[in-house]
């Protein structure tokens, strides 16, 4: 999962749009956002958490806000203070991502009205942008949660000086917890909950409706009205889109113009435009071969499950013939030709009465016509076509099969030589290539924004035309009386042998990873500090560091011991603990497993106020903070980044967007700072007044 732009509206102190694009180059992973205590730091990232799982991503462990006041006043104030309807004022973040090759637009919205009556219930979207089309995600809640689990959230964003909690003896569990859910054995602990739930009950509802009323008539025809209505909205809405969509292409051509003419990167945008046609035509054949496999599929899939049906038919006709029943030795025309001439063949009378000829009418009995004759070798030819069609059916479906992976091959080939393309663009020596690429970029995620839009908006369109047709249909019935009802009832019975046994495969596989993250966890550790300290998950999953002392043991040697840590070691070495598992979990794939199926996730990490509690260690760890995550968000004060942090980012040179936080408002607290000073530049970041307060995010 890789962040590429956060978009608040109306989110508490942000007012109106503000929007935080993130750096995705893989060698300048690092974005900070400078900011004053109070002017929203913390907001940004419970933003974040809130878009990913709504009202909860807020809370605690202990059900109570998570250094967040009133979560429950999500719209901005002054927004609310100022609507005139409240359906209409609402807060709303977007979350643009990639995760395993695939884009995806998180839009999270909550009205005034919804707040007033139930915060908790918020309208989301997910939509998901995959070889070149675009659709809305079923069940986006659930999509999101199996990209990143709600178990492993308080690992990638989080208060930088309350994370040292995971050193805490009493944090053992949460740590076996988040090893498991972090390198994907959660789904052995979801198993065996179910497995073991013993309460699975029965569930009856009955839903009868009333006689309609004339007054519920009036009602209805009022619903109808305002259906008719937002459903002409949400078309106009679609028009509109599609001016802005044909807007941006517009926009991009002309930045490939400009960066075609550009001398230092025109040799790359030629290469951009080729890879894009030939992305273009490799998509279009997939979607051919995704046609064909599909046709194939649903006019002679039924061969592929005739086998069973073949071989026995074939063992049939096989022991009929070895009877001798089939085909009819003797045709019954024949025999009725020697009874009607009273002669046979041998020229012996068959007069009626005699036994010659009760032998021969013994034998009408048992012999076939031409027909059946024919019957069999029709059914012989069907037996053979069936087989014959199920082997080429299975053969060109592997054949598609394989032309569609080849197809996925190649694709991906390149999307990753376009991504290569934006990152050599991206790093020329060149202000003018570099503006109008990030310029570039930022269309291009306004496109998918839009896409995602269209994409909802066409769902409220179908939501709106399917609430217009029941209620017609109501109109139309309202003399009848309809009673429904529905049964549904499930019994799950615990498998106690099973849950038993999984119990104990995933305690081996977490015992089994807990020397490979120890490992992980030494090798960064040392990245940071440099004394006699090793650090280790034990046995019991307590997070500690080890140091040896002398003089406990035998003359001349040492011991080990666990070493009492101060705040900031407890600190580094959860940072320490949490990038292990970002690390192992990148490379999942590649450790050994029994849970099948598992690849490899990239995760980010954003930290508010990373550097608080870190004291000595603050130089160390802004060192290493670039190696913590494949991409890492950063929300600092000038009190914490200042001198030494200051100096080992820069020196570091992995910073690749930096923003700062700009605040209109009454008043600021005592000891912050009117402007902000970042290298040798001054900003004025905060502006009095007494007539609003909201907050602003400026590039710097």
């Amino acid at each position: 999962m890789i962040l590429e732009r956060l978009v608040f509206e109306n989110f508490r102190q942000f007012k109106g749009r503000q929007e935080l694009v993130l750096s995705d180059s893989r060698d300048r992973n690092v974005t900070v956002v400078h900011a004053e205590n109070g002017f929203g730091k913390t907001t940004i990232l419970k933003g974040l958490l809130w878009v990913l799982y709504g009202r909860d991503g807020l809370m605690g462990t202990d059900g109570q806000p998570d250094d967040f006041e009133m979560p429950d006043r999500i719209l901005n104030e002054g927004v609310a203070a100022q609507a005139s309807d409240p359906t209409r004022a609402e807060a709303v973040i977007e979350l643009a991502f990639k995760h395993e090759g695939d884009r995806y637009i998180l839009r999270r919205s909550l009205s005034l009205a919804q707040q007033l009556l139930d915060p908790k219930k918020t309208e989301l979207t997910l939509t998901v942008m995959r070889d070149g089309q675009t659709f809305r995600q079923d069940n986006p809640q659930q999509r999101i949660q199996s990209i990143v689990p709600d178990g492993i959230r308080k690992l990638l964003f989080f208060n930088g000086e309350r994370i040292n909690y995971l050193a805490l003896e009493r944090s053992s569990a949460e740590v076996a917890e988040a090893i498991r859910q972090m390198l994907g054995l959660q789904l052995l602990e979801t198993t065996i909950a179910d497995l073991n739930h013993q309460n699975v009950r029965g569930k009856l509802r009955t839903d009868l409706r009333a006689q309609p009323t004339s007054e519920e008539k009036r009602r209805l025809l009022d619903l109808q009205d305002r259906a008719t209505e937002s459903l002409n909205e949400h078309r106009e809405t679609i028009q509109q889109i599609q001016r802005n969509l044909v807007a941006l292409e517009e926009e991009v051509g002309k930045i490939d113009a400009k960066l075609s003419a550009n001398r230092r990167v025109h040799e790359l945008q030629a290469k951009r435009a080729r890879l894009g046609k030939e992305l273009e035509e490799l998509r279009t054949r997939k979607e051919e071969t995704s046609k064909k496999l599909a046709k194939l599929i649903s006019e002679d899939g039924y061969m592929l499950f005739t086998t069973d049906l073949v071989k026995r038919g074939q063992d049939i006709m096989a022991r009929l013939r070895s009877e001798g029943k089939i085909p009819a030795r003797v045709l019954n025309s024949f025999l009725s030709e020697l009874l009607n001439s009273e002669t046979c063949i041998c020229t012996r009378c068959l007069a009626p009465g005699t036994p010659e000829r009760a032998a021969v009418e013994g034998l009408m009995e048992i012999a076939g016509d031409a027909e059946f004759n024919n019957a069999v070798g029709a059914l012989d030819h069907a037996i053979g076509v069936l087989e014959e069609g199920a082997r080429k059916t299975a053969e060109r479906i592997r054949e598609l099969n394989v032309e569609r992976l080849e197809q996925d091959r190649e694709i991906s080939e390149r999307e990753e030589q376009l991504e290569q393309v934006h990152q050599e663009i991206s790093g020329k020596d060149d202000d003018e290539a570099k503006d109008l690429e990030a310029r570039r970029s930022k269309l291009l995620l306004d496109r998918d924004s839009q896409n995602a839009e269209l994409g909802r908006t066409e769902g409220r369109v179908e939501a709106a035309q399917e609430e217009l047709q029941r209620l017609n249909e109501e109109i139309r019935q309202m003399g009848e009386r309809d009673a429904s009802a529905e049964l549904a009832q499930r019994r799950v019975d615990a498998v106690e042998d099973c849950a038993a046994i999984l119990q104990r495969i995933l305690d081996a596989e977490t015992e089994d990873l807990r020397p490979l993250l120890n490992e992980e966890i030494s090798k960064h550790f040392r990245k940071i500090m440099d004394r006699d300290f090793w650090p280790e998950v034990a046995d019991d999953f307590t997070l500690r560091i080890r140091k040896r002392v002398a003089g406990s043991a035998a003359a001349g040697q040492e011991s080990e011991i666990d070493a009492a840590l101060s705040t900031g070691q407890r600190t580094v070495t959860s940072l320490v603990f949490i990038a292990s598992l970002v690390a192992l979990a990148s490379r999942r794939s590649e450790i050994p497993t029994i849970v099948k199926g598992l690849s490899g996730a990239d995760y980010p990490i954003a930290i508010d106020s990373p550097f608080g509690s870190l004291s000595m260690f603050r130089k160390d760890v802004a060192r290493y903070v670039p190696e913590l995550a494949p991409q890492v968000l950063l929300l600092v004060s000038p009190t914490q980044y200042d001198g030494d942090v200051n100096e080992a980012l820069e020196s570091s040179g992995r910073v690749g967007k930096r923003y700062y936080l700009s605040f209109t408002g009454p008043t600021i607290r005592e000891e912050a700072n009117p402007e902000l000073v970042v290298g040798n530049q001054k900003i004025q970041q905060y502006f009095p007044s007494q007539d609003e307060e909201f907050t602003q995010i400026c590039e710097l």
